[in-house]
């Protein structure tokens, strides 16, 4: 389900917000993708502009593609800073992360500094990507031509190990199941 017509709400008293808007099912919330199935290639800008691929990524093992749907955006904050704040426990577990949007490389470079992250954020600004990926949203939904969050790991080998695609893009990844999943692609236990 998508919501559309999206409404923030501030609880009073609280440091709490919620999502107000009227669902429809016009989003497809399944990538075109199956574990086990090689990853799609690519070749991005990073924030300074310069090109980064898959297979320089995955030289130093497993990769979690993390993609998001816009910078500034609350829950796309959450969940960066998040990742951010437990980056150590993701390189532990054998693994790196990069974060992906259809933003431009200088959106995500500002953005990213501003939120201190310490793993890059490519630019995937056509969206030719996200749709390899099968997580390019359709002009159907409320935000037309972005990427739906969404988390894939990658092997060493290429292949792809995990998948998770957010049903609506205002949810989060389960942290500690991409930790896991990451940690078991680094010891080949999947």
């Amino acid at each position: 389900m998508a919501l559309n017509n999206i409404s923030v709400f501030r609880l009073p008293q609280r440091n709490a917000f919620y999502l107000e808007g009227v669902l429809s099912d016009t989003m497809d919330r399944s990538s075109t993708l199956d574990i086990g199935s090689s990853a799609p290639g690519f070749e991005l800008p990073m924030e300074n502009g310069s090109l980064l691929s898959l297979q320089a990524l995955l030289k130093d093992g497993p990769v979690a593609l993390l993609f998001f749907p816009s910078v500034w955006g609350f829950i796309c904050s959450i969940e960066m800073t998040t990742f951010r704040d437990r980056h150590s426990e993701y390189l532990s577990a054998g693994g790196s992360l990069v974060g992906i949007s259809t933003q431009s490389p200088m959106s995500n470079a500002v953005w990213g500094q501003n939120l201190g992250l310490p793993f890059h954020l490519l630019s995937d600004i056509d969206g030719k990507m996200s749709d390899s990926y099968g997580v390019l949203m359709g002009e159907d939904t409320y935000l037309p031509g972005r990427s739906n969050r969404a988390v894939f790991i990658i092997s060493k080998e290429g292949k792809i190990t995990y998948i998770w695609v957010a049903e609506e893009p205002s949810m989060e990844p389960d942290y500690d199941e991409v930790l896991q999943k990451l940690r078991d692609t680094a010891e080949r236990r999947l």
